[in-house]
């Protein structure tokens, strides 16, 4: 299973323009684990027996980048002691961050039963995107394939329907921010000023010239 996910993510990144191309870290040592050993023993140990990550910080997925298992580790650690807390915390002790925005938004596996999930730091409000790693790098695979999912340098290979909606919000933005068409009597109200400025200047050139 682990070959298939290593072959899977080597076509992900294979989809990527060349001058884009994210890169991944080779699987970490089992010294990584630390004493997350026996508490990662399922489907998130998979995934990180596949790769360590990325190298680069280019986005991934939506904006995402694969996370190193210390970085994941990290992210556990915070997870604990929100968990501690009086109101205590949605984040379950199986699930593992393997990908991240920077703003605390992370995919992560449930280590107990392979699922894939879209989970915000402050909102218990959790998607779940595949049933497990592989079907979710396959759902991926299969949207670049037809054209749903498109390469964006900001985002990395993300959905072209929300891209597009995204770009016509922004070009309606910027159209209602340039100036429009003067209205008829703000025109002949800037003709007459004008004028009026025209007049008294010629008016003050004659009373100059006649009083030298």
């Amino acid at each position: 299973m682990t070959d298939e996910l290593a072959s899977l993510l080597d076509r992900l990144v294979a989809a990527f323009p060349d001058e884009q191309r994210i890169a991944l870290r080779p699987p970490p040592d089992e010294s990584g684990w630390g004493g997350y050993a026996k508490r990662f023993s399922g489907h998130a140990r998979r995934w990180f027996e596949a790769t360590d990550g990325q190298v680069d910080a280019r986005p991934a997925v939506d904006g995402y980048r694969f996370e190193s298992l210390a970085n994941a580790l990290a992210t556990v650690a915070i997870t604990e002691e929100l968990r501690a807390e009086p109101e205590g915390y949605w984040v379950e002790p199986s699930w593992l961050a393997i990908a991240g925005d920077g703003a605390g938004q992370h995919f992560m596996i449930d280590d107990d039963d392979g699922r894939v999930l879209a989970v915000a730091h402050d909102d218990d409000a959790v998607t779940v995107l595949a049933d497990s790693p592989e079907e979710w790098l396959e759902g991926l695979l299969a949207d670049h394939a037809s054209g749903a999912l498109v390469f964006h340098r900001t985002f990395g290979l993300t959905s072209a329907e929300e891209l597009a909606a995204m770009e016509r919000r922004q070009a309606e933005i910027r159209a209602r921010n340039q100036p429009g068409p003067l209205p008829l009597k703000h025109k002949l109200g800037l003709t007459l000023t004008l004028m009026l400025t025209t007049g008294l200047m010629a008016l003050l050139i004659w009373w100059l010239e006649s009083n030298r």
